[in-house]
């Protein structure tokens, strides 16, 4: 079965942290090619630096509300990367699931109905537990697969756009990656990555430079053609649930 619009395949990135630096550096290339973004957002650290110690990110500031609200205004999406982007263990699952969506949609003034999982997929059991009760409707994680129409939502897969995988395999950045794949199974990529930076990313294994962005978005648009929807992840969540709802 076809996509909206009668679209072969889809498109989407998410950018987990939301760090103020996309606006600089990242924007322009989703303007170019007209790809939305979406930004996986941690709930207690709105408009300020990024408080993880240990991470490569931490102190870079993050998105204020203006800049989240303008990002919206350009079709981008959000959702909640926890309270802390603590490991999620059922002790916090609460805190970090459960009252982390509470906390971010008043800082929002906006729904936000899908939670990406801070870390890595250790955490997922115990968010997956929770989730529904919580109102989320969806969840990312870092499983790297292609989804489908009938994937279960509560475990959306993502590809992740990287300069240099860790050893012991020291994977490339690929354009192509997964693309074929979607394209093929009528799938759905959403890749993922963090802040990418010109001519050289913060982390190699946890971001793509802005030059590889770019020749992404090329990428999809010369294999995508008009057979592509081009789509922030709650545009299609939502468009699975009415399509799920009418067929029952």
């Amino acid at each position: 079965m076809p996509w909206k619009n009668g679209k072969r395949w889809v498109y989407s990135i998410t950018y987990d942290e939301g760090c103020a630096a996309l606006l600089e550096h990242a924007l322009p290339v989703h303007r170019r090619f007209g790809i939305p973004g979406h930004v996986c957002l941690v709930a207690g650290q709105i408009g300020v630096p990024r408080n993880v110690p240990g991470s490569s990110y931490d102190g870079m500031m993050i998105l204020s509300k203006e800049d989240i609200l303008c990002l919206c205004g350009e079709g981008w999406g959000v959702s909640c990367h926890s309270m802390t982007h603590a490991a999620i263990t059922p002790e916090n699952v609460e805190y970090e699931v459960v009252q982390s969506r509470k906390v971010l949609e008043g800082a929002l003034g906006m729904p936000v109905t899908i939670f990406c999982v801070p870390g890595s997929n250790d955490g997922y059991p115990a968010s997956r537990a929770v989730a529904e009760k919580a109102g989320y409707h969806a969840i990312l994680t870092i499983y790297d697969d292609v989804n489908t129409k009938e994937a279960d939502l509560l475990r959306l897969c993502r590809c992740p756009l990287h300069t240099e995988f860790p050893p012991p395999f020291y994977s490339a950045f690929d354009p192509y990656k997964r693309l074929h794949q979607a394209i093929d199974r009528g799938g759905w990529v959403i890749d993922y990555c963090h802040c990418p930076m010109p001519g050289k990313p913060i982390h190699p294994w946890k971001d793509c430079t802005v030059e590889q962005l770019a020749e992404r978005f090329d990428t999809v648009w010369r294999l995508g053609g008009d057979k592509v929807w081009l789509a922030e992840p709650n545009e299609v969540v939502e468009f699975i649930l009415r399509e799920r709802g009418s067929a029952q």
